[in-house]
């Protein structure tokens, strides 16, 4: 009898996000280790509720479990895809992967961040409250 199996199947790993995820390129500030340390310019890639996605060169690069300081700055033409002019606080990294060489345009090696906010996280909104 002829054996019956999966032959080179390669299955999704099963998704981890918490929330719907909107491609958005801005402005993200980083800032690793106590308040003296220097702000780290970088761009996210994609935002949601729970976290954010960026990429950047080595050495600028936080380890896995490392706590940070973000602000994240929404430019008010993207404020329909999400809907605050700022947020601010500490984030946790839970992911640093070596990017493909292929995306790589400058000659240091890059590498994708994902970052969940922490508790802290405050929306600012761009319209001064009423009252």
């Amino acid at each position: 009898m002829p054996q019956v199996g999966i032959v080179n199947s390669t299955l999704a790993p099963p998704e981890r996000r918490r929330g719907r995820r909107v491609a958005l390129e801005v402005p993200l500030l980083m800032r690793r280790g106590s308040g003296n340390a220097p702000l780290i310019e970088l761009a996210t890639k994609n935002i949601s509720l729970a976290g954010v996605y960026v990429e950047a060169e080595e050495g600028q690069v936080p380890a896995v479990n490392e706590i940070v300081v973000t602000t994240i700055s929404i430019p008010e033409e993207e404020r329909r895809a999400f809907p605050f002019a700022r947020l601010v606080g500490r984030s946790r990294v839970v992911r640093v992967k070596p990017l493909p060489s292929s995306q790589n345009t400058s000659s240091k090696k890059r590498y994708g961040i994902a970052l969940e906010f922490g508790s802290d996280m405050t929306a600012l909104s761009g319209i001064p409250p009423r009252g």
